[in-house]
């Protein structure tokens, strides 16, 4: 089976290059170059942002072995049935120890599961829907992330054990990709319902202070 890692150079690809290390890799999206390499490869794991993940698979219509990574599926079911959409759990630090991997299988091609099992032989594949992954992905992602993208850590000196967490949840968006960040953010459906239930508790606290 002969893989191609689409994005080889950003976080998870670089990671997927470790899990995969006898596989074809490109990082510009050169169609040229790309269209080479797609006509050598069984499978092309897109390893870039939601935006050029939609982008390489709407212009190769022919190509029916894109392995779609994103965070975000709302805007992948425009390909359902042509292409197989997975989300790994796992990350750079972590890929060892997390083997657990989203398959989406109301996007993916029938039968596709076995050949994800194939291809991630040991790992945890647990299926569902795009919607139930999105909304799970509110809870897992998006909230963290938000939390993430407002904090901004001013001493490093003296620390207590909740500001370490704090620490650690700031720390988050330094970690990712910014545009897999910002797009993980943008992109769930649930998002502003996150946001408007965070901005009601701030109001709460917003009037405990006023009433001092």
């Amino acid at each position: 089976m002969h893989l191609l890692i689409v994005g080889s150079e950003g976080r998870l690809g670089k990671t997927l290059m470790k899990i995969f290390p006898g596989s074809s890799s490109i990082d510009l999206e050169n169609e040229d170059q790309l269209q080479y390499e797609l006509a050598k490869a069984d499978f092309a794991l897109l390893a870039v942002p939601i935006e050029a993940t939609a982008n390489i698979i709407r212009s190769f219509p022919e190509y029916r072995g894109f392995v779609d990574l994103t965070s975000m599926k709302y805007n992948m079911n425009k390909f359902s049935g042509h292409i197989i959409s997975i989300h790994p759990l796992f990350g750079p630090e972590s890929y060892k120890t997390n083997k657990t991997i989203i398959f989406i299988n109301d996007i993916s091609t029938p039968d596709s599961l076995d050949k994800v099992m194939e291809l991630f032989n040991g790992y945890r594949i647990i299926s569902m829907n795009a919607r139930e992954h999105d909304y799970l992905m509110g809870e897992l992602l998006v909230k963290p992330y938000i939390f993430s993208y407002i904090s901004e850590a001013g001493n490093a000196d003296i620390v207590t054990g909740s500001y370490i967490k704090f620490l650690e949840i700031e720390k988050i968006k330094h970690n990712e990709n910014p545009e897999i960040f910002l797009d993980t953010i943008k992109y769930n459906e649930r998002t502003m319902e996150i946001i408007t239930n965070i901005e009601k508790k701030l109001d709460e606290l917003k009037k405990l202070i006023g009433n001092r």
